[in-house]
């Protein structure tokens, strides 16, 4: 139903009830879109702190030749990481990566990539 007001300089409007709950349902619905968006942000942001860490605690272990502290901390990652260790002269180069999916399985996840280097103690290659 509409109804028509007349104002004092003749023009009419039409009450637009409804109009404003249309509105404000959109806006929750792209607020709640916006709040997922962001937490699947931090937490790949958070895995990603994760994957270095994890490199270069790896790296430093490697480097000192303490293979029992690599399977300490590789055992800590996900069971989709992959790990990397080269050695590059007295370079240890660690690439730890996995896929993480922080908005669950019906969007594409995100792959997290990260790589540390140190110098070898002692000679240990």
């Amino acid at each position: 139903m509409s109804i028509q007001r007349h104002t004092r300089w003749g023009v009419t409007q039409q009450n637009q009830r409804g109009w404003v709950t249309a509105e404000m349902a959109f806006a929750a619905l792209g607020l709640g879109l916006a709040v997922v968006f962001g937490a699947g942000l931090v937490s790949a942001g958070l895995s990603q702190i994760h994957a270095q860490d994890a490199a270069g605690q790896i790296a430093r272990q490697a480097a000192r030749g303490d293979l029992g502290g690599v399977r300490e901390v590789t055992q800590r990652l996900p069971d989709t990481a992959q790990v990397s260790i080269d050695s590059h002269g007295t370079q240890v180069v660690v690439a730890v990566s996995w896929e993480v999916q922080p908005w669950g399985t019906w969007l594409p996840g995100l792959v997290v990539h990260s790589e540390a280097s140190v110098t070898s103690e002692g000679g240990n290659r």
